[in-house]
């Protein structure tokens, strides 16, 4: 998985964060595992995204605005359950070759990175912005 500006996403202190090249080396992304949320509706694609073998997920909390954070639930319990885990939820967007990433639980809010290089990635509620994130992103199958 990368955004539009060629950065992948890797998991470093608990935090997912965004980059290319650090410390004069390319930055191997994160594996990414998607399972599909089944007992969410088939047609608006709701995934839940996975890292560290599917250990840990992305979901979605809330303080003043929706936040993201990575929790330490297995996504084939999540895969399995007959919850709709919205939290953990993200409908995939495809336009072309990209696609966006709406929080289940918060519509509206995209996951984002932002232009700078190493930063955390994030949700805006405005994803056309192209000053300030980056809301499209390739997301490439692994065999």
């Amino acid at each position: 998985m990368k955004d539009t500006a060629m950065k992948v996403l890797y998991v470093q202190n608990n935090q997912l964060l965004a980059g290319k090249v650090r410390a004069g080396k390319n930055i191997d992304g994160e594996k990414i595992s998607v399972v599909p949320n089944r007992s969410l509706d088939s047609k608006l694609i709701p995934i839940i995204l996975g890292f560290e073998g599917g250990t840990q997920c992305l979901s979605v909390g809330i303080t003043q605005q929706p936040i993201l954070q990575i929790e330490h639930r297995n996504i084939m319990d999540l895969y399995q359950s007959k919850e709709e885990s919205r939290s953990f939820t993200f409908y995939r967007w495809d336009a072309g070759i990209t696609s966006r990433l709406e929080s289940a639980a918060y519509p509206g809010w995209f996951l984002c990175t932002i232009l700078e290089e190493d930063q955390p990635i994030t949700l805006t509620n405005h994803p056309e912005d192209s000053h300030s994130v980056i809301a499209d992103f390739y997301l490439e199958q692994c065999a």
